[in-house]
């Protein structure tokens, strides 16, 4: 879909229940309109310091031109601040401006923001209306199309929360300007992921994007269809399963290697790459298993590897048991213990129990995990065209 600034379009997510999405590049001064169709007493953004001096005077100015009283708090927004101690201060510093059952709080920010703001907003007096407005490409294209807010625990990623649906979800591409390289491919794997899982036709859509000489410097419109092209990957996937319990836990493939390695670096390996990694370790445990051919699992290294460029290396300081033990204390942990999203073939999972994940002997898991950073010096040595 070709945009222009300013164009403002809505579709459904599929989730249940379906907050909607507005979409589109320069939209802000629409949401002041949107917000003043609901009946409420205040507006309250939560947003980041730095995200206030760069655009907090565009949602400011938005709401003012609709005549809605509003105000602006700030919490940092970082996996290492999506904590309790985050989410406690959140509630109170709102309950103390007096936020009532009346109220929506819009939050503004990458997706540990609006994970935090998405709880406190479920927690608060049993439930206050909020809106999801996610300013990062991984934001915009991934994490807001789900109902899960939750913080992190001691001991792991995303161990406490709750389901919670958005008003609606509000994705404006301009403020993606001022975003890293790093974020835009951090996001890209996630929509590989997606193309993995269910639809091997997007590969070639995604390899062309990623041999293109502007991929770096793609002007903002470009960026724009990117990320709608990255957002309609995931929506299939979605009107399978709404609910997010059945098909569409296929999204977690490679997530809980890659979530125990975020939460390992602290945050410094952004989620996607670190998923990256967690897929090529899934991959390499299916071929094992006697289902991805070698071709397939090579495709993952070629794609995350030599065509994104991202380091798909398990950090030296990052060990198996370190891994092992928070995989034990993984949200997705059930009555079986730990399952995994392996892939029978490319587009397609293994789903023997009716529930798309799988339990894998640990002995494999852990000569997989201590096998991995050789492997990827075995296979990104040989220096193969990218993308060819």
């Amino acid at each position: 879909m070709k945009f222009e600034k300013g164009k403002m379009i809505h579709f459904n997510t599929f989730l249940k229940p379906d907050p909607g999405y507005y979409f589109g590049c320069g939209i802000m001064p629409e949401l002041g309109k949107l917000l003043k169709e609901y009946e409420h007493d205040k507006v309250f953004v939560v947003t980041t310091e730095p995200l206030k001096k760069l655009y907090g005077s565009d949602v400011t100015d938005s709401l003012d031109a609709a005549g809605i009283v509003n105000e602006m708090l700030t919490i940092p927004d970082s996996e290492h601040d999506k904590t309790f101690q985050t989410l406690e201060y959140l509630c109170e510093t709102l309950v103390a401006k007096s936020v009532t059952k009346g109220s929506i709080i819009v939050s503004f920010g990458g997706g540990c923001l609006t994970n935090i703001v998405g709880l406190s907003a479920a927690m608060i007096y049993r439930g206050i209306r909020y809106v999801e407005m996610p300013t990062t490409f991984m934001g915009i294209t991934d994490s807001c199309l789900s109902n899960k807010q939750a913080v992190n625990g001691k001991q792991g990623k995303n161990q406490y929360g709750v389901y919670y649906a958005p008003q609606f979800i509000f994705g404006d591409t301009a403020y993606l300007a001022t975003e890293s390289i790093t974020g835009r491919k951090s996001a890209i794997a996630e929509g590989i992921k997606n193309a993995f899982i269910n639809d091997e036709s997007l590969l070639p859509y995604y390899e062309e994007v990623l041999a293109r000489e502007d991929f770096d410097h793609m002007d903002i419109l470009t960026v724009t269809e990117l990320a709608y092209s990255v957002i309609c990957s995931k929506l299939p996937i979605l009107e399978q399963d709404p609910s997010e319990k059945l098909f569409a836990m296929a999204l977690e493939y490679g997530h809980t290697f890659g979530h125990a390695i975020e939460f390992y670096s602290g945050g410094s390996i952004p989620h996607g790459i670190a998923v990256a990694k967690g897929m090529c370790v899934a991959a390499e445990i299916s071929h094992t298993l006697g289902y991805l051919t070698q071709e397939e699992v090579d495709k993952h290294y070629r794609l995350f590897g030599e065509c994104l460029g991202l380091d798909l290396k398990i950090p030296a300081g990052i060990t198996v048991e370190n891994i092992m033990s928070t995989i034990l204390a993984d949200n997705k942990k059930t009555v079986k213990g730990v399952k995994y999203v392996i892939l029978k073939k490319i587009g397609e999972c293994l789903n023997p129990d009716g529930d798309f994940q799988v339990c894998v002997d640990e002995g494999l898991v852990r000569k997989a995990l201590a096998e991995h950073n050789s492997i990827i010096d075995q296979k990104l040595g040989k220096g193969s065209e990218c993308c060819a």
